[in-house]
């Protein structure tokens, strides 16, 4: 839709990956077929075409033996051999803008009026693409990369061959009005279609049951990319954190998959690119480079691409060009062994230590991790070879990345336990797993907990690495959330965060604190406690910050600290902290009377949110109105979207989801499950969304197109949510039901299912311990207060 006109405009796009080619032409549409391609698009002569290739010629169009009034071929040069799902290409009437100074010219692709728009990722495009093939050492024919800005794209981005595909919302940038976030986020996703020119693209799966390969290498090489671009994002260790934190989340699971799975038919597929897919596989790529080194790394990869250019394979190679250069380098060469261990079989390790104080020995043992530890008893046999690094009050070896001992499995899968001798001083504390290196969570005996407790409230607790602050603050949330530990040890450990000044603990943190706000926030009493503890946790850094209000400009301030101020605004204001919820309620205010919008842009979000919470009907309104302005660009859309989910009043929310399933002018196709869930996590908005679901399902499956990942996202959204088993039934019954329409997403469904007995168990078994043991902590700070030496 033409804004400006208020016209509509056509174009035509494709999307053939995973197996839509055949749709389009006939064809071997598998990706083990490779072939080279030689595109003609028939079109009007006023409109442009684009495909994998450059164009090589454009002749005038004939039917039989007369040349047809405005119409063309375009005749583009032929491919070298790409699978099928690779080839694109598109009809459109839009305009570009040109980067790229040496061999590569990049063109970026978008509606006329959204051209400058497209600034930024035009921008890093060249120099992302010039990175990756400096880092790979393996030049790709390419004179010419189109990326191309689709409204409504059904994917966020896709790889093709030479002509990249982007959702509009996900590709465009705006300096006055996108927060760096948004900034950091463009990066990475032109950064992960890039690095699949080499990985997916110059060398393709045989076969999809593979696909974590594809997604994990390019998502571990654009976090490399990213950082290249930019390191004082700290994007290495701050998206390397968020990655094992999901994958923690989703993969202690039951109904977990190995990242390795067979495909059958067509249907199994998409369910392969799952979160899993994308980030256990980065994060085992991120864990091989640790332990042999950025010399076997990358020498490996550069040995296998440069054998296997334009062909197919099933990355077994690989692992074996790994095991060459680990031994070249004299690293250890079973790489193969290893990595099997993580791919085959579904979840990851939790290591167990158990120290003996008199000897300095260490007993080391190994079981997977489940969200709740009674069902450990009947799990099937699990082993995983499990690289071991340490450090200790005495050794502070947090940077020797190189493991000193391996957990080993037998042939049978059973488990090795080892002994470790002369580990650490009796009053010295002991830490498994140095900068997160390994995939897998640690435990330890009381003792070793409370040294490390002991530690971090002290100010000493700097002297364990930030990745490994982090750590603990998550492992001991989740052992705690499963039964592995007591929640006094948890409460006391996150009893430190008043002290931390560093964004990655309290990213972790405030992560961690989202599963317990969902479930308490239905008992009030405990949930009283639980806020008041989190308040008196976040006050100091949140007065540290100099509180809502942003005296600085933005642009002076370091990407991290405006990332850590924003995290901790939205948190201030979301416990109800006056300070916060006073300014942001004044910054609405002046924005509504003055008709200006001084917000700063990254703290938009807090306060529109604050804003609607607190606010009235006027209020709502007026931000509504706002998102119907002509020029708000789509990251501002979303982030108004969420706002206005924050609503209190039932109506009005149940007056909103008719608007975001009915109004695609203002609420795009893409935003609305986010802001589906946003509701559901509304308190009062739960029911509503819940209801609405049941009720408008068939309306909904037909909006988003039979059952879409979009349909089963709503589903999860609501799961997250339910901590009664009155609210659970509701659900369960409904599925259900709904058993033979959900059939080719059912592991999905169950994982939703397993969420909610997740929720309710926990409520039965924790709640009242949580409450106890905050009920029995003093949160009064005393005058100059300082850390204990």
């Amino acid at each position: 839709m033409d804004k400006v006109t208020n016209e509509t405009k056509w174009m035509s796009i494709t999307q053939f990956e995973p197996a839509y080619a055949r749709t389009a032409f006939p064809c071997f549409d598998e990706p083990n077929f490779r072939a080279k391609f030689k595109i003609w698009l028939g079109h009007q002569e006023s409109l442009v075409a684009l495909s994998n290739m450059p164009l090589a010629k454009q002749e005038k169009m004939y039917l039989g033996s007369n040349e047809t009034d405005n119409y063309v071929w375009s005749i583009f040069e032929e491919t070298v051999p790409i699978p099928t799902y690779l080839v694109a290409y598109s009809v459109n009437n839009f305009t570009y803008k040109l980067s790229g100074n040496y061999g590569v010219k990049f063109y970026t692709w978008s509606r006329p009026d959204i051209i400058n728009e497209c600034e930024f990722a035009a921008q890093i495009a060249p120099e992302l693409y010039k990175f990756f093939e400096s880092l790979l050492a393996v030049p790709l024919p390419f004179t010419k990369m189109n990326q191309l800005s689709v409204p409504n794209f059904g994917a966020l981005a896709m790889e093709n061959w030479g002509l990249i595909t982007y959702r509009e919302s996900s590709l465009l940038f705006s300096s006055n009005i996108s927060s760096e976030m948004s900034r950091q986020r463009l990066a990475a996703l032109v950064a992960h279609e890039l690095a699949h020119q080499w990985f997916g693209n110059a060398v393709t799966l045989k076969w999809w049951s593979d696909i974590w390969m594809n997604e994990g290498f390019a998502t571990y090489m654009s976090i490399l990319g990213v950082h290249h671009l930019n390191s004082n994002w700290n994007y290495l260790q701050v998206e390397s954190m968020n990655n094992i934190l999901d994958v923690f989340e989703y993969d202690a699971q039951i109904n977990s998959h190995a990242l390795t799975q067979g495909v059958k038919s067509t249907a199994q597929i998409t369910g392969r690119f799952d979160s899993l897919s994308y980030k256990k596989g980065a994060m085992l790529l991120r864990m091989l480079h640790m332990i042999v080194g950025d010399d076997a790394f990358l020498s490996g990869i550069r040995q296998y691409l440069s054998k296997f250019l334009y062909t197919a394979d099933n990355y077994g190679s690989l692992w074996n060009s790994f095991s060459i250069m680990a031994h070249t380098y004299q690293r250890r060469n079973d790489i193969k062994v290893v990595l099997h261990s993580w791919t085959s079989q579904a979840g990851y390790p939790l290591v167990k230590v158990i120290r003996n104080y008199s000897n300095g020995n260490a007993y080391v043992t190994q079981q997977r991790f489940f969200l709740n530890s009674s069902q450990a008893k009947n799990a099937t046999k699990r082993c995983w070879w499990i690289p071991i690094t340490l450090a200790s009050a005495s050794r502070l070896e947090f940077y020797k990345l190189r493991p000193s001992y391996w957990l080993e499995c037998k042939k049978d899968k059973e488990n090795i336990n080892i002994t470790l001798n002369d580990m650490a001083e009796k009053g010295d504390w002991i830490i498994f797993n140095v900068q997160m290196l390994g995939l897998y969570r640690v435990t330890y005996d009381a003792e070793n907990w409370a040294l490390l407790n002991r530690t971090l409230n002290s100010d000493k607790y700097t002297q364990i690495h930030v990745l490994n602050r982090a750590q603990l603050i998550d492992d001991s949330l989740s052992l705690a959330w499963a039964g592995y530990i007591n929640y006094r040890i948890t409460l006391d450990i996150l009893n430190y965060l008043q002290y931390e000044k560093d964004y990655l603990p309290w990213r972790t943190a405030l992560r961690g604190f989202i599963k317990l706000d969902n479930i308490l926030k239905g008992y009030e009493k405990t949930y009283k406690l639980f806020t008041n503890f989190l308040k008196y946790l976040i006050l100091p850094t949140y007065n540290t910050l100099h509180g809502l209000n942003s005296t600085q400009d933005e642009k002076e301030i370091s990407y991290i600290d405006l990332m850590h101020k924003t995290q901790i605004s939205y948190w201030a204001c979301h416990l109800e902290i006056d300070d916060c919820v006073n300014a942001a309620k004044q910054y609405f205010a002046n924005w509504k009377i003055s008709n200006i919008n001084k917000i700063p842009i990254n703290l938009r979000l807090t306060v529109y949110s604050t804003a609607i919470k607190y606010g009235n009907q006027s209020d709502w309104e007026f931000l509504w109105q706002y998102l119907q302005e002509s020029n708000i660009i789509v990251s501002e859309q979303r982030t108004i979207i969420q706002a206005l989910s924050c609503s209190r009043n039932k109506t009005t929310l149940s007056n909103f989801l008719d608007l975001m399933f009915n109004n695609t002018k203002y609420i795009h196709r893409q935003d609305s499950a986010a802001a589906f869930e946003s509701i559901a996590r509304n308190k009062i908005g739960f029911p509503i969304a819940k209801d609405y679901f049941f009720e408008h399902f068939d309306q909904l499956r037909e909006y988003y197109g039979t059952i879409s990942k979009d349909v089963i996202n709503l589903i999860l959204s609501l799961a997250r949510q339910v901590a009664s088993m009155e609210h659970n039934i509701g659900i369960l019954e409904f599925l259900a039901k709904k058993r033979d329409i959900f059939q080719h997403s059912w592991r999905t469904i169950l994982s939703a299912v397993e969420i909610t007995r997740l929720n309710i168990g926990w409520v039965h078994r924790y709640r009242a311990t949580v409450h106890n043991n905050l009920r029995r902590r003093n949160f009064k700070r005393a005058k100059n207060a300082t850390l204990r030496k």
